[in-house]
């Protein structure tokens, strides 16, 4: 049985770790429009299971606030019951204390020095009834007062106990809540954020469409090595001319935020001054320009096919961008950008969040895809870089 529930584990763990399964390679024209048409209808699902996510992420939000409301109105009704309460045992105090000064009265206004002196030293019959009657009346009067007082008090006493309960079940209630209010909030930013890659592959792959149309690609049965073929390279080299490896492929101690386990999607090339001419790491076609970006600033996007196989190169924290263009052809020898990072990042008054000095942060990826975090691996695998200490020239 024992066996059979490890078994049942690693297939599990097995089906985890496996690759995800790049998308088919576009050989045709065809094949590049139906891509397309797959991207906008994969953002139309994302945005759809956004705004259903938002909706429940905005009912939750109403539920806490009311949630928080009723714990305040039974606070408040704990409050006053507490209030009530000492209000009644300062009466209860009041009203023992009126009966005694009543009968103090009545036996110093009669002569007497005692409730029975003034019983008994009544002068007849009838003023003894009636001697009798005042002080039971009086009593009586004065247990009930009190003795509704004292009911009151434990009925207060009662409403602060269940009040109690009840919001020990509300505050629970909202525990959970506001559980639900981070899952959602959590899911929502993945799902705009797999929307906003999904939106820069459609402009991408538009771009592509333009670029395959402008080569002459009309019929979807066009072969695409037909009417556009590829530039093509036969291995890579270093996108710069001198640097050293500041941070690795893989998990690592984030440098902005601190985060213990944060995976860093490439390699970052410090050394340089902001300035410093970037190269292409294999001839390709510039895929797309990214302007701007909250977490990478200026990012540029090239497709290669090296040695027959598809992959994309992205470069990110570019002060700016070569004179270059989506859809351009570009050399290993031609400039593409220029080192950024120190000035474009928000700790020196820029816009970028995700850097704290100058560097270049290089990302490989297979197929051609502007979603590099599908399908990313360690550049070291395709290009030499030191372990430790700089390098002085782009080959290896």
């Amino acid at each position: 049985m024992r066996s059979k529930q490890i078994l049942i584990i690693f297939i599990i763990i097995c089906f985890l770790i496996t690759p995800i399964k790049p998308k088919a390679e576009e050989k045709t024209f065809g094949d590049v429009l139906d891509r397309l048409e797959e991207l906008k209808e994969q953002k139309k699902d994302k945005e759809n299971e956004t705004a259903i996510s938002e909706a429940e992420y905005e009912r939750i939000k109403n539920e806490i606030y009311q949630i928080e409301k009723d714990i305040a109105k039974l606070s408040k009704e704990i409050q006053e019951a507490t209030e009530e309460i000492a209000k009644l045992e300062k009466d209860i105090e009041s009203k023992k204390e009126e009966t005694d000064n009543i009968l103090v009265f009545l036996q110093l206004s009669n002569g007497e020095k005692s409730y029975l002196e003034y019983v008994f030293k009544a002068k007849s019959f009838t003023d003894f009834i009636h001697r009798v009657s005042v002080v039971e009346q009086l009593s009586k009067y004065n247990k009930e007062q009190i003795q509704e007082m004292n009911n009151m008090i434990n009925r207060n006493n009662e409403l602060k106990k269940q009040n109690a309960e009840k919001i020990k079940k509300q505050e629970a209630k909202k525990i959970e809540s506001n559980k639900k209010m981070q899952e959602l909030g959590s899911k929502i930013e993945t799902l705009v954020g797999d929307a906003t890659n999904i939106n820069d592959e459609i402009k991408a792959k538009e771009n592509d469409i333009e670029r395959y149309r402008n080569d002459g690609c009309k019929n979807r049965s066009d072969l695409l090595s037909d009417c556009s073929p590829m530039v093509t390279a036969t291995g890579f080299l270093r996108p710069l001319k001198y640097g050293r490896i500041t941070s690795e492929y893989g998990y690592r101690v984030h440098p902005v935020t601190g985060a213990l386990q944060s995976f860093h999607s490439g390699i970052d090339i410090g050394g340089n001054s902001e300035g410093t001419e970037v190269y292409p790491v294999a001839n390709g076609v510039v895929l797309y320009k990214m302007y701007r970006s909250s977490c990478g600033g200026n990012r540029l996007y090239i497709k290669h096919n090296v040695n027959g196989k598809e992959y994309t190169s992205v470069y990110m924290h570019l002060l700016s961008f070569g004179d270059i263009k989506e859809g351009d052809i570009v050399k290993y020898d031609q400039v593409i950008g220029y080192v950024g990072g120190y000035s474009t990042s928000t700790s020196h008054g820029g816009y970028d969040t995700c850097t704290t000095g100058a560097h270049l942060h290089l990302t490989l990826a297979r197929g051609h895809t502007v979603n590099h975090t599908a399908t990313m691996f360690n550049p070291r695998e395709m290009i030499v870089f030191p372990t430790s200490g700089t390098f002085n020239t782009r080959t290896f």
